[in-house]
């Protein structure tokens, strides 16, 4: 028998280990490759509530992040190289969860060790565990809440077990963006939908929704206390003045001034070809200082804006909605080409990257081709697949940041992308199976 046989069948009778050991030795060469860490501008905002959480002090705290990953951070006593090593075990968990959940939706072994190789390779999830943001921790919880998911509905199994896992889990991707309040919500509904409710119906609330709940509550009181505004984010009123970016001079008289300063900004940016997306956070400072109001109050004010502004210019709203509804679609790379430190290779890591993307964005289109058919597909079977949760829930999230914000909207599909994956091999799968019974 020939090494290579003898490689590949023990790779397929250890597949974890196979995982693990392929997984860890890419982030050792990007590791070596990079030497870096990339800090965003969000980053900053962890690592100041970091500070907050490890000195336990939230006295004053303006609310900009929920402490889901600061919790990370503050573990690693806010460093960066700690962070990063913290974040790429995490990755590697989240492939060995990803072969996992692969197998339990029914595909072979040996394919579903294939795709979780190839999604190993993958360099744009590779290059956030190299940054401080948020994205590799939520996508390794979000994969953890549908393979508990899965497991209920697939396996038809009704432990209070899986329940409480499965609520503390959202729970805690609750605590790192309250904007996935909508996912327990959507798997309450699943549930109820498949009837594994009936027997343990109390339990399962209570696990699933309420603790998600008390989450979000306790935290947007918290910022109540702090900022005066019950709410779970104060960039609310600059996330939605962002979709206000292309009418935002064609505002009421109350909010001229505002929509003056950030009209005059987008247009600076269009001048110089620059991406308009960021506009107001670009107008803050000067609109700080016109208005003379502090960080929380500016965003309510701004906030207020938008309803005015939005309420003027329905239509221009509805174009702004579509265009972050397409951006959401769009594949994120984020990472600092300038800083890699073995520079000859840099060429390399930007093609190999660009053809990554282009391949999952092809990926992302089927996607949303098959989202009208797997969404069909139930109400005419009434069977709940891991095709028709999936798409619910990413057509879900895609639609509701569309309404809430403009800029970087792709990073908000980032944490579904390898639940895209699932859903579209699967979707593969049954058309294979399709045709075989056709012939």
């Amino acid at each position: 028998m020939k090494n290579i046989d003898r490689i590949r069948l023990w790779a397929i009778d250890n597949p974890v280990k196979t995982i693990v050991i392929i997984a860890a030795c890419i982030r050792i060469l990007v590791t070596i490759l990079y030497q870096h860490i990339a800090i965003y501008p969000d980053s900053e905002d962890y690592i100041t509530l970091a500070n907050r959480l490890l000195n336990f002090d939230l006295s004053g705290y303006e609310g900009e992040r929920s402490p889901g990953y600061p919790l990370l951070l503050s573990l690693a006593h806010n460093s960066f190289v700690i962070t990063s090593i913290f974040q790429s075990i995490i990755g590697i968990i989240t492939l060995v969860l990803t072969y996992k959940t692969l197998l339990m939706t029914g595909i072979r072994k040996e394919s579903s060790l294939i795709i979780t190789l190839l999604a190993a390779c993958y360099l744009p999830i590779l290059f956030f565990e190299f940054a401080i943001l948020s994205e590799t921790l939520t996508l390794f919880v979000i994969i953890i809440i549908f393979n508990l998911f899965f497991k209920i509905i697939l396996k038809k199994r009704s432990k209070v077990n899986d329940y409480a896992l499965l609520g503390l889990s959202s729970g805690y991707l609750v605590l790192i963006k309250p904007f996935y309040i909508f996912i327990p919500v959507l798997i309450v509904i699943f549930l109820l939908c498949s009837n594994l409710l009936i027997q343990r119906k109390f339990a399962a609330y209570i696990s699933i929704l309420i603790l998600p709940a008390f989450i979000f509550l306790g935290w947007s009181y918290i910022n109540k206390v702090n900022t005066g505004y019950f709410t779970s984010t104060t960039f609310y009123g600059f996330n939605l003045a962002q979709n206000c970016v292309s009418f935002a001079e064609h505002t009421s008289d109350k909010y001229a001034e505002i929509g003056h300063i950030y009209a005059r900004y987008r247009d600076i940016n269009t001048a110089i070809d620059k991406d308009i997306a960021m506009s107001i956070w670009e107008a803050y400072p000067e609109l700080k200082e016109e208005t003379g109001l502090s960080f929380p109050d500016l965003s309510k004010k701004l906030y207020d804006y938008s309803l005015t502004t939005i309420s003027m210019n329905p239509i221009g709203y509805v174009k702004q909605v579509g265009i972050s509804w397409l951006d959401f679609w769009k594949t994120s790379l984020y990472y600092e080409y300038d800083h890699i430190k073995v520079s000859s290779t840099a060429p390399m890591i930007k093609y190999v990257s660009l053809a990554e993307r282009l391949i999952f964005q092809v990926i992302k289109i089927l996607f949303v081709i098959l989202i009208p058919y797997n969404i069909s597909c139930y109400f005419r079977r009434k069977d709940l697949t891991p095709q028709f949760t999936i798409s619910v829930v990413v057509l879900t999230a895609s639609l509701l940041q569309a309404l809430i914000t403009y800029g970087t909207n792709s990073r908000f599909s980032f944490p579904f992308e390898l639940l895209i994956l699932i859903s579209v091999v699967l979707n593969i799968k049954q058309y294979r199976m399709y045709l075989k019974e056709k012939s």
